[in-house]
């Protein structure tokens, strides 16, 4: 298993490659105040892609700690719940022995 997963992250490796080779061309982007940027296509896409990528992974942090937040309460609340159980419960009365199974 893992020499296929090796053998998938070569393959997409090389595919990044012959697609940054094929669009080396540089391009002008033209921003706000007269600002121009150029620079290769394939610098300009992973750039853009890898900015989509932190604001989606920012987007998920904050849903990923709301929800520890409340995995956290609840196992509290489960907790004392159980505690309370626990204490309400009457002591254990001996068993007999004529019951216990004698080896």
């Amino acid at each position: 298993m893992q020499i296929l997963i090796w053998i998938i992250r070569v393959v997409v490796v090389l595919l990044f490659v012959w697609f940054a080779a094929k669009n080396a061309d540089p391009i002008m982007l033209h921003g706000y105040m007269d600002a121009t940027l150029t620079a290769p296509l394939a610098l300009i896409l992973l750039a853009f892609f890898g900015g989509g990528l932190l604001l989606g992974l920012m987007a998920s942090l904050m849903t990923m700690f709301r929800l520890k937040r409340e995995i956290r309460k609840l196992n509290r609340a489960l907790q004392h719940k159980n505690r309370d159980e626990i204490a309400t419960l009457p002591p254990a009365s001996p068993v007999p022995n004529s019951t216990m199974p004698r080896l």
